[in-house]
């Protein structure tokens, strides 16, 4: 499985609506990663341009695509989503 990780902030549509319902929003992202094989490890509230932090587990690259596009197609929230490897393999990478 590949870790990727996510920084969400909900469209002007999405802000439309009270904040309370983007615990929905979540939940439908969380039912399209599990569809695409994925898993949604842990989300985190956070201050400043985002709303929220997303770690994200799929077993292929093409999977994290096909989410995200089916997450994109909810127009209620924007992602920017990044590949992430633990340090470790970075660094034995580099040797």
């Amino acid at each position: 499985m590949f870790t990727y990780v996510g920084l969400i902030t909900l469209t002007e549509e999405g802000r439309e609506h009270p904040f309370k319902e983007s615990r929905e929003y979540l939940e439908k992202i969380q039912t399209i990663v599990s569809e695409e094989g994925g898993e949604l490890e842990r989300v985190f509230a956070i201050m400043g341009p985002w709303d929220y932090l997303a770690v994200f587990k799929y077993p292929e690259n093409e999977a994290a695509f096909r989410a995200l596009a089916k997450i994109a197609e909810l127009k209620v929230v924007k992602t920017e989503t990044f590949l992430a490897e633990d340090v470790e393999v970075f660094f034995k990478a580099l040797v």
